[in-house]
């Protein structure tokens, strides 16, 4: 029965008509700090729920000061249950900060963890993913993997990125979130090869929103299934217009021209 659980958890994450998924990333406050956009998350949270992303996601730990927003707006959300610091000694060793019966308490519809694929700690964020992808399984929670390439020569090869989506895949995840390999035909590969959902992770903030759009457009056309964006969203000088463009593109199908036109109201 926990498969119907699961089920009806991710219909909620993904929009009924499109069958994709506008995330708003929110996991960043320990790993890069306070950063501008996030510094007050009631704040962003409750601009953003206004316009209505799919889903957010962020740690439990700030869920619990912002819920009230959720339920007042529909929304449902993520926990993202590891985490690491830019602060300390390994800033891309993920560990274990929660559970998955922890984030089923509060009512998250899914939790998220990360693996960063290459020369160090790897096997030990395997490991933490398949174990959390049994549990997952036993309690009927989506998981979102993050998997990202790290300590590579060129980390964004078309052929590590469709690897490490494939890894997020085989050991149990839902959906995949990925980055972006350069080009509509090289992330065509990532998805094909990737059995799950594949999202666009919205990485740094671009000079200019055009730039990320355009990506997430080529991803759009290249099979994926949304984006799970956070600095593109909340550090823009306009969170909920952006929103709206990211919504055009994702759920419309929309050109990134006319996409452009929600930053111009």
């Amino acid at each position: 029965m926990t498969s119907i659980g699961k089920e009806v958890r991710l219909g909620k994450l993904f929009n009924k008509h499109s069958g994709n998924s506008v995330m708003v990333a929110m996991d960043h406050g320990a790993i890069i700090g306070p950063v501008h956009g996030i510094k007050n998350p009631r704040d962003i949270v409750k601009n953003l729920c206004v316009v209505k992303p799919d889903t957010l996601f962020m740690p439990i730990g700030i869920i619990k000061r912002v819920y009230t927003e959720f339920i007042e707006n529909d929304i449902p959300f993520i926990a993202s249950i590891d985490t690491c610091t830019y602060l300390g000694p390994e800033p891309y060793n993920y560990i274990l900060a929660d559970t998955v019966e922890h984030a089923l308490s509060i009512g998250a519809c899914g939790v998220s963890i990360h693996v960063i694929v290459g020369p160090e700690k790897t096997s030990k964020m395997l490991k933490q993913l398949a174990k959390i992808s049994i549990k997952c399984d036993e309690l009927g929670m989506p998981l979102l993997a993050i998997m990202y390439p790290g300590g590579f020569d060129k980390n964004l090869d078309p052929d590590n990125v469709k690897w490490v989506a494939r890894i997020g895949a085989e050991l149990g995840a839902d959906v995949v979130k990925t980055c972006y390999t350069g080009s509509k035909k090289s992330f065509m590969e990532v998805v094909d090869s990737c059995p799950v959902p594949v999202l666009l992770s919205g990485g740094v903030m671009t000079k200019e929103p055009k730039e990320f759009l355009s990506v997430l457009k080529n991803c759009m056309d290249a099979g994926g299934h949304g984006c799970a964006v956070g600095r593109n969203v909340w550090q823009h000088g306009n969170p909920q217009a952006m929103i709206k463009a990211i919504k055009k593109i994702v759920h419309e199908g929309s050109t990134v021209n006319r996409a452009l036109e929600e930053l111009k109201r």
